[in-house]
C-alpha cells in the first residue's frame, strides 16, 4: 500500500460537488490526507480543509491572495490565477523560470 498525498486538490462541478464534498472528502479525511482545496470556478474562491483528527476543518474560503499550503512547505497559490488565464499563464512562465 501507499502512503496517501499530504494535499488533494478538486475542482468543483455542478455534476461533482455532492461528491467532493461528501463521500470523497470522507474518504481522504479516512485515508490521512492532511489538506484538502476545494476550488469553485462558477464563484471563484478556494476553500482550504485541514484534516483535525478524523475530520476536516475548514481553515480559510479566499476569492484573492495568496493561498498557502499548511502541509507542504513552499507550495503557494495566488487565488485569482486558478480563474484568471492570463495571470495563470503569467504565474506559471515565473514559476518554470526559477526552475531552469
Amino acid at each position: 500500500t501507499f502512503p496517501p498525498p499530504d494535499l488533494i486538490v478538486e475542482v468543483l462541478s455542478e455534476t461533482t460537488e455532492a461528491r467532493d464534498r461528501g463521500i470523497k472528502m470522507e474518504d481522504y479525511a479516512a485515508h490521512g490526507v492532511r489538506e484538502y482545496w476545494l476550488v469553485d470556478p462558477d464563484n471563484e474562491f478556494i476553500e482550504q480543509y485541514l484534516l483535525e483528527g478524523e475530520r476536516y476543518a475548514l481553515r480559510v474560503k479566499q476569492a484573492d491572495g495568496t493561498l498557502r499550503s499548511q502541509v507542504v512547505p513552499g507550495f503557494a497559490v495566488p487565488v485569482r490565477a486558478a480563474f484568471d488565464r492570463a495571470l495563470n499563464l503569467e504565474v506559471m512562465s515565473r514559476e518554470a523560470g526559477k526552475n531552469s
